[in-house]
Formats: structure tokens, C-alpha cells, sequence
């Protein structure tokens, strides 16, 4: 099923509860028997695995909204070395129980390279904030983890003073797997003078009313009390809730922002019917948008296998942005 418009968890304590809750694939299964060797493959030329390689770096600063130290990962283009060129930015936010290096060692890195080695998307920088694993990407209730306004401001100063951004919100763009996909929306939506661009793979979003919460989840909602209270405070909730914003934000400020999303038909969270519902509240209102309801469940194997159709998405977009505006962008060379 595809709609086409133009573009477009709290704490540790879950642990016992992972595959529960919302984020990753349930511990994998025994590896199977080995089978016979396969004859030696016919030499190829892949050009694709020759594609030249960006790179990870990552570093740390005391972040004064948190108040405290913070990791972040950052990839930088094959050519970032070589050159005074300025290029756009995609902010990658993790899913729960992930960190600021599970972007690389999912390989998606290399998935980049190779989009980039092709031409189906220019250089770009991609970063990715390390989120304690759990806070949700939100500001927490208790004021103690104002990691919404964290992504949306102080990370973005910072990268924009580290790194060779074009500092524009034309050239800016967000993104997330499951709780980081319900983080990204939550910036993009309340923040459309920063980002011009979100994109989801499996965004995890909740009902309205967390009344109707699954059972599975409500039953360890208490946890969740540092972020959204407990009982959970329903405003608070809605406040952060992408099926709420999308229902009552302005229509000319969702109309701002390109809007990407997809998730799998088999998702066990059952994050497939809210994205659906996002979509439709979406339609509704006539905001232009993106939503793939693609075969498969949540977690890696599905982030892995499609997270290359939400790099095209923000290519596409920084080229349209970037075309006749008089920026200089990394060339696809």
C-alpha cells in the first residue's frame, strides 16, 4: 500500500521487558545447521563494493539543556577531507536500547557509501546523538531530560559549529527508527524552523489517549513516570504525541515540512495501524506526505533492508532544496 503526497521508550528498568516494548527484534534465533560450501563465485565487478568510504568519528560535550556529558556519532562523506565544500545534515535518532554507534554497526554506513558512490543521493552528513537508550527523545515531565529541546537546539548549534554544515533549515533534516522515529516526529512537527525534512522507519506512536495503550505496554507504563508521570498526565502525553500535533498543529506548518514514513505489515507492536492513522490524519488535512506500508515486522532486519529508501528520500529532497537556491552542496562528482 502506498499514499503518495509530495514528500514526503522510559528507562532502564525495561530491560527485562525489551522485545515487550517497542523498539528491537526479540534475541535471535539458534544459528541454523551449516550447509554444504557454495561453489566459488564467477569474479564481478561490483563497483558498489569499491565505493569510496566515508567515515565515523565521534566525541563528546557537556551539554548544558541535559546537564550532562553527551556522545554523539557522526558520519562524514568519503570527500569531507578534500575539500572546503559545505554539506546538508541528516540528525539520526535511535531507536530504545540502541546508541549513538548503532547506525555504523548496522552498516549503514556503508549503505550510504554506496548511494553515494551510485548517485542516487549527494554527501551528506549524517548525525547520530546517543539518547541514554530510553529517554523517548522528549522533554521528561520531571525536567530532569529536556532531550526534545536538546535535539532541536543545542545539538544542532553544536554540529553547526563543528562540522561544514549549510547551517539552513532547507538543508536540515531528521530522522528515526521506532522511539527515535517518534522522537524525529516530534522534532520536525514542533519545530518546522529547524528541520524541513523527517523521515520514520517503524516510528513508534501511541494512541491519543494512553487509556488505550496495548496492554503489554500499559501494564509497564509506571515506568515511564520520569517522562510522562504517573499516572501519565494526559497533557503532557499529548503534547508529545505525533497523532495529536498532526491532528492540531497549524496546517501551514505541517504544509512546511517534507514528510517520509514507513513501517512493516507484520510490525508486533502493532506500530502499523498508528502509522496508518498518522497517514490518515495527514490526508485528511491535506498535508503532503510519504507512507509505505512495506512487507515486514520491527527491528533490525526491516531497518536494515529499507532504511536505503529513507537516504533517497532526504537526497532528493536536499537536491530540490539545494537547486538554483545558490547554495554550494557536496557534488555527486
Amino acid at each position: 500500500m502506498r499514499a503518495l503526497g509530495l514528500l514526503v521508550p522510559s528507562l532502564a528498568a525495561f530491560v527485562l521487558t525489551r522485545a515487550a516494548l517497542l523498539g528491537q527484534a526479540a534475541p535471535p534465533a539458534p544459528p541454523a545447521p551449516s550447509a554444504p560450501p557454495a561453489p566459488p563465485a564467477a569474479a564481478t565487478d561490483d563497483k558498489a563494493d569499491e565505493a569510496p568510504k566515508g567515515r565515523m568519528e565521534y566525541f563528546q560535550f557537556e551539554s548544558k539543556v541535559l546537564a550532562q556529558s553527551v556522545n554523539v556519532g557522526v558520519y562524514l562523506p568519503a570527500d569531507y577531507d578534500h575539500g572546503e565544500q559545505r554539506y546538508p545534515v541528516v540528525y539520526f535518532l535511535h531507536g530504545l536500547w540502541l546508541d549513538a554507534g548503532s547506525w555504523e554497526k548496522r552498516g549503514t554506513a556503508a549503505t550510504l557509501d554506496k548511494l553515494i558512490a551510485a548517485k542516487e543521493v549527494g554527501p551528506m552528513i549524517v548525525v547520530c546523538p546517543d539518547g541514554k537508550r530510553d529517554t523517548m527523545w522528549v522533554d521528561w515531565i520531571n525536567g530532569k531530560g529536556n532531550w526534545g529541546e536538546y535535539v532541536a537546539t543545542e545539538l544542532v548549534k553544536t554540529i553547526d559549529g563543528k562540522y561544514r554544515t549549510l547551517a539552513d533549515r532547507a538543508t536540515r533534516h531528521v530522522s528515526g527508527e521506532s522511539m527515535g522515529g517518534y522522537g524525529a516526529l516530534n522534532a520536525a512537527f514542533k519545530h518546522p524552523d529547524v528541520f524541513s525534512a523527517v523521515s520514520t522507519l517503524s516510528a513508534a506512536i501511541y494512541p491519543i489517549d494512553p487509556s488505550q495503550l496495548p496492554d503489554r505496554i500499559k501494564q509497564f507504563a509506571p515506568r515511564w513516570e520520569p517522562v510522562y508521570g504517573w499516572p501519565i498526565e494526559a497533557d503532557h502525553w499529548k503534547k508529545w504525541n505525533p497523532l495529536e500535533l498532526a491532528a492540531t498543529l497549524p496546517e501551514e506548518s505541517l504544509k512546511k515540512l517534507s514528510i517520509y514514513f514507513d513501517c512493516g505489515d507484520q510490525d508486533r507492536y502493532g506500530f502499523n495501524v498508528t502509522n496508518e492513522q498518522l497517514h490518515q490524519t495527514l490526508d485528511k488535512r491535506a498535508i503532503p506526505h510519504e507512507w509505505h506500508l512495506r512487507s515486514g515486522g520491527h527491528g533490525h532486519a526491516y531497518f536494515e533492508e529499507y532504511v536505503g529508501d529513507s537516504l533517497r528520500f532526504h537526497g532528493a529532497a536536499f537536491a530540490a532544496a539545494t537547486k538554483g537556491s545558490g547554495a554550494k552542496p557536496a557534488s555527486t562528482r
